[in-house]
């Protein structure tokens, strides 16, 4: 590990970047292509490895005891990736996935072992290629936003009574909305299911095709963007704006049922995934306040890692779902120093799997990384759910 005639890294930096790639090839909840754990494991050693060079740059090192500690941090790394490997496999097997073999842990290892090289032996190379990488990113993310039509519609099922952010007032919106519902026959079906879209405007057509199911049809659902920017960044920026159109939509739809007598009004229902069940969970609360009973259900899908009240309260029914294998309701900051908590209502769906071990910092980490591909599985896996939405089965 050591160039001739070069120093070598004191003992403590071979120790630290060991450490960063064992956290890297830690348990993940949804299985992990290999360039994505390469791409972990590299970040986890680039990082350590530069705050450990920095907290030991004043310490002398010796080459000998340098050069076994490096050999020592590089076997356990690898014994890490095959044990890794080894866990990637059940989980791929309980989800249905074909297997991965050696090259999946070799590619992890030699990702990290380049990482400590560049950043130990060749600094001044390595900032430079960050540099370059970094400048040709920030030239291309603008060109690939313009790329993307400011008009396009988000992916809404044909058959919701559906309002985008069209820049009117969402009072005027929902009112609009709300009026197309009623002259459609709405106040004549048997059910309304006000649909939270994510952040950036989707509905999930498998839940509007179970909530017809449970209702053999006699059911219209209204969704009303309330932005047009990816869930994410609504989610940082303004998650409030989600339960406030959905308390501005209710509001006008509880006008209009209002004018029937209750044994002639349709159900209500709210239902939200992701982003939109924050808002859902806004807008059940606010119904609970001030229409006591008025309130059927709401069921919340996929719901980020404590941003609804753990217990539901006196009210309305609520149900929480989420797959076993989903890390959005497993994610949040308080991951980085307990286990998650999901709420007492939460009932979980979707293909059992091996659940990781949690630690402190790392349970943060590997969730995170999940992230990336909560959306690449088939529904029940990651955050894809199905008929289950809407269908009534969990409401027993």
């Amino acid at each position: 590990m050591t160039a001739p005639g070069a120093r070598g890294p004191h003992p403590v930096v071979s120790v630290a970047a060991g450490l960063a790639a064992i956290a890297a090839l830690w348990p993940s909840g949804l299985p992990r292509p290999a360039a994505v754990s390469a791409a972990l494991t590299a970040g986890c050693v680039a990082v350590v490895t530069v705050c450990a060079l920095l907290a030991t740059r004043r310490s002398p090192a010796r080459p000998a005891p340098t050069a076994a500690t490096a050999a020592a941090s590089l076997g356990a790394t690898s014994c890490a990736a095959l044990l890794s490997m080894s866990w990637q496999n059940g989980l791929r097997g309980a989800l249905g996935m074909p297997a991965v073999g050696l090259g999946w842990a070799a590619a992890s290892v030699a990702a990290g072992l380049l990482a400590f090289v560049m950043i130990v032996w060749l600094p001044r190379t390595t900032t430079l290629l960050l540099a370059m990488v970094a400048a040709l990113a920030t030239g291309m993310l603008p060109a690939a936003t313009a790329d993307e039509p400011a008009d396009r519609r988000p992916d809404v099922p044909a058959d919701v009574f559906y309002a985008d952010a069209d820049g009117a007032s969402v009072t005027h919106g929902s009112d609009e909305l709300v009026a197309r519902w009623v002259r459609a026959g709405g106040l004549d079906r048997r059910a309304v299911v006000i649909a939270v879209p994510t952040g950036s405007g989707w509905v999930d057509e498998a839940t509007v095709h179970g909530y017809r199911e449970r209702f053999a049809g006699d059911v219209a659902v209204l969704a009303m963007q309330y932005s047009a920017r990816p869930s994410w960044q609504t989610f940082v920026a303004d998650r409030a704006a989600a339960g406030q159109t959905t308390i501005t939509l209710l509001r006008a739809v509880l006008h209009r049922t209002g004018t029937r007598p209750p044994p002639q009004r349709p159900q209500i229902h709210i239902y939200g995934q992701s982003l939109g069940a924050v808002g859902a969970e806004a807008a059940r609360s606010w119904a609970d306040r001030t229409h006591p009973g008025d309130l059927a259900e709401t069921v919340l899908v996929g719901v980020p890692g404590d941003s609804v009240a753990r217990r539901p309260g006196i009210g309305s029914r609520r149900i929480i779902v989420a797959n076993r294998t989903d890390p959005i309701p497993r994610w949040s900051v308080s991951l980085l120093w307990r286990p998650s908590r999901p709420p007492h209502d939460t009932r979980a769906v979707g293909r059992d799997a091996p659940q990781p071990p949690w630690l402190p910092l790392i349970g943060f980490l590997q969730t995170s990384a999940d992230l990336l591909g909560a959306l690449d599985g088939a529904p029940g896996v990651g955050h894809r759910y199905g008929l289950e939405q809407g269908t009534g089965s969990l409401s027993s």
